[in-house]
């Protein structure tokens, strides 16, 4: 099995405040994909409650296809820095659940902007690669990754 076939599927979500200009939201996360998916993008609206009863809005983009996944996660790990990509590498156990699904926080203001930047705060665009196989083959997976752009 090649490492492409790993991946199948990409989702992005992200948590929009009142305070915030959905649009603007919305073009945060496109700037998360490559231009061949944005296109593609269907958004999912969950509307909630934040503590304080402020409406939230969830909204999510999913890629279910290993085609779009493999493209989404070559763009964004071509666009990541060297110590971003460095510290997800270190710290895999903090990405990483069993199923194995990677999540990947990037700074929403820094998206917005253009600019793919890992994050440990909360105004985050959250973006989860689903992988076939062990959470060893995904580290292997990010180890031997090509770094190629798309």
């Amino acid at each position: 099995m090649n490492q492409e076939t790993k991946l199948l599927s990409v989702e992005y979500v992200v948590l929009i405040h009142a305070t915030e200009d959905f649009n603007k939201v919305i073009k945060a996360v496109e700037n998360l994909m490559p231009s061949s998916l944005r296109g593609r993008k269907k958004v999912e609206v969950e509307e909630t409650r934040g503590h304080y009863e402020n409406p939230i809005h969830i909204a999510k983009v999913s890629f279910r296809n290993p085609e779009y996944a493999v493209q989404a996660f070559s763009w964004i790990w071509a666009r990541l820095s060297d110590e971003d990509k460095a510290r997800l590498i270190k710290d895999l156990n903090l990405h990483l659940d069993d199923k194995p699904k990677l999540y990947m926080r990037l700074d929403k203001q820094e998206a917005f902007l253009g600019h793919l930047r890992l994050s440990t705060g909360d105004d985050v665009i959250k973006v989860v690669f689903s992988f076939k196989g062990s959470k060893e083959a995904v580290k292997d997976f990010l180890l031997s990754y090509d770094l190629r752009v798309v």
